[in-house]
C-alpha cells in the first residue's frame, strides 16, 4: 500500500473504527512501518479518541450519581479496560508496531551496523612463533591491546604429508578447538600458521598439538605457550 493510496482511501479513519477487511488490516500495518506519516496519524487518532471518551466520560458519570440516588451503583470502566475494548484493539496494535520498528531501527540495526564497522575495520595481527616441547616453562605470548586476532606460527618436517590437524588443549588437556591445515608451501620454508581469535582463548597456559592427517592421526609436534592479555 503506497501513502497516497492509504491517503484517498482514508485507511487511518477506517482503521481506528474497525472498518477494514482483515486483509486490508494486513497491508496497511505493513505500510505503518515505512510510513510516519500514517503513524503519525493513527497514533493522533487514539489520542483525540481517548479524549473525546474523557469529555464525555463526566456526564456519564453525574448520570450515575442521580442513579444511585434511586439505589443503583455506578462503577466506573477502569481505564485499561477501557483501552481492552474492540474499538481500540486495533489502534493498540498498531501503536505496537510502531514501537517495535522504532526500536529495531534506533537500537537492534544501529547495534549490527556498528558490529559490522568494527569487523570490517582494519585492524593490526600480531604474530607469534612457537616451539616444541622442551624442559623449560612454556614461553609467554603477550597480546596487545585492542589485537582482536592473533597468529601462531610453527615448524613441521614431515614429507609428503596431506595435511595436518592442529588442536588447541588447555592447562587440564581439554581440546578448546581443532583446525585443519595443508601443507605448507616450499616458499614458507615448511612454516604453518594458525589464526586465533581474542575471544576464543582466555588467558592461561595451553599446548599446541600437530598430528598429520591420516587414519591413524600420527603426531608430530607439541607446541606448549601461555597467553597473556594486554
Amino acid at each position: 500500500m503506497q501513502h497516497n493510496e492509504a491517503d484517498q482511501s482514508l485507511a487511518v479513519e477506517r482503521y481506528l473504527l474497525g472498518d477494514m477487511t482483515t486483509a486490508e488490516v494486513a497491508q496497511f500495518e505493513e505500510h505503518l512501518f515505512i510510513c510516519t506519516d500514517c503513524a503519525e496519524a493513527v497514533k493522533t487518532g487514539v489520542a483525540f479518541v481517548e479524549n473525546a471518551r474523557a469529555v464525555f466520560r463526566e456526564p456519564l458519570a453525574h448520570r450515575g450519581r442521580e442513579a444511585t440516588k434511586i439505589g443503583l451503583r455506578w462503577q466506573p470502566t477502569p481505564w485499561w479496560k477501557q483501552l481492552l475494548a474492540p474499538a481500540f484493539l486495533p489502534a493498540l496494535a498498531a501503536l505496537a508496531l510502531v514501537c517495535v520498528a522504532g526500536y529495531q531501527q534506533l537500537v537492534v540495526i544501529h547495534g549490527l551496523r556498528t558490529q559490522l564497522a568494527e569487523a570490517t575495520a582494519p585492524q593490526p595481527l600480531a604474530s607469534f612463533a612457537v616451539h616444541a616441547v622442551s624442559r623449560s616453562a612454556p614461553q609467554s605470548i603477550i597480546v596487545p591491546a585492542k589485537v582482536r586476532f592473533f597468529s601462531l606460527y610453527f615448524d613441521v618436517a614431515e614429507e609428503n604429508a596431506s595435511g595436518y590437524s592442529c588442536s588447541i588443549l588447555d592447562g587440564t588437556g581439554s581440546v578448546k578447538f581443532t583446525e585443519h591445515l595443508l601443507p605448507a608451501k616450499p616458499e614458507t620454508g615448511g612454516v604453518l600458521t594458525l589464526l586465533i581469535g581474542r575471544s576464543g582463548l582466555p588467558e592461561g597456559n595451553y599446548t599446541l598439538v600437530v598430528s598429520v592427517d591420516s587414519a591413524h592421526a600420527t603426531e608430530v609436534g607439541r607446541y606448549p605457550f601461555k597467553i597473556e592479555y594486554q
